[in-house]
């Protein structure tokens, strides 16, 4: 499958995370980063819409779960697959998140062969 033309925006208020995601995705993908919700946002707001969100949770001004609800309740942005890319998680919080349509999650620390995998295996079927 050829993810060339695949946007992938990276929303983590860590710099080093994001260049990590960057990094590892931009030999395969087109690659936007993000650092909070509110950011991306307004990124959407004019006129953006990536193939997929790699999404962490815990962010100043707009945490995951806010970010999503505001997502999944838009007519434009509700389709676009969430990856969760995040650290320890309390499952009540997790389970929110797939109340609010996340497509997968991914632990951190992570591995960059799984991490494409899934993402690979997200874009395939959207």
């Amino acid at each position: 499958m050829n993810t060339k033309d695949k946007t992938i925006l990276i929303l983590d208020d860590h710099d080093s995370i994001r260049m990590i995601l960057g990094n590892v995705l931009r030999k395969s993908h087109k690659v936007v980063t993000k650092k909070d919700g509110i950011e991306a946002l307004s990124w959407f707001r004019t006129g953006n819409i990536p193939d997929l969100i790699l999404l962490d949770m815990r962010m100043p001004r707009l945490n995951g779960i806010t970010f999503l609800r505001n997502l999944k309740s838009s007519g434009f942005f509700k389709e676009i697959p969430v990856l969760v890319v995040s650290g320890d998680e309390p499952s009540e919080y997790l389970d929110k998140c797939n109340e609010l349509g996340i497509h997968g999650f991914i632990s951190k620390p992570f591995s960059p062969m799984d991490l494409l995998n899934t993402i690979d295996g997200i874009l395939t079927l959207n």
